[in-house]
């Protein structure tokens, strides 16, 4: 597993909330599909989601999800490929991202309470965060 693709599903991998994500419609490898699991287990305990939070939040993720995935698989992104994108072509991918990002949050809104959409958010931010950091490493 490439570390840009790792890094990437990190990105997204708050919105793989449910076992029942579809692995086998991205060709999401085992080891990966469980590294998704793991976090949006730790994510879903960060949010103390309830049973019933759960059942309503989970489609909204898995949707975001899937919106973002296939942006960064319309970049290029995808198993082993690392695109070489230009400035403009970041800044549209930015804020493609940007735009699910705030339709995700505001459907969720109806679903949390402030405390949980701090928390989403905070996650949000953190992986944001190492996503700038990895992109500002990554050298192309």
């Amino acid at each position: 597993m490439t570390k840009i693709l790792r890094t990437l599903f990190c990105m997204v991998a708050f919105a793989a909330a449910t076992p029942f994500a579809q692995a086998g419609a991205r060709q999401i490898d085992d080891a990966t599909f469980e590294m998704l699991m793991e976090r949006a287990e730790e994510n879903n305990a960060r949010l103390g989601l309830t049973p019933a939070q759960e059942e309503r939040v989970n489609p909204i993720l898995e949707a975001g999800r899937d919106r973002q995935l296939a942006i960064l698989e319309r970049y290029g992104f995808g198993r082993g490929q690392k695109p070489s994108l230009r400035l403009r072509e970041k800044l549209k991918l930015a804020k493609e991202m940007k735009a699910v990002r705030a339709d995700t949050e505001s459907a969720l809104a109806t679903h949390l309470s402030r405390d949980q959409m701090k928390i989403y958010k905070d996650i949000q931010d953190e992986r944001r965060a190492r996503m700038k950091e990895f992109m500002k490493s990554r050298k192309d």
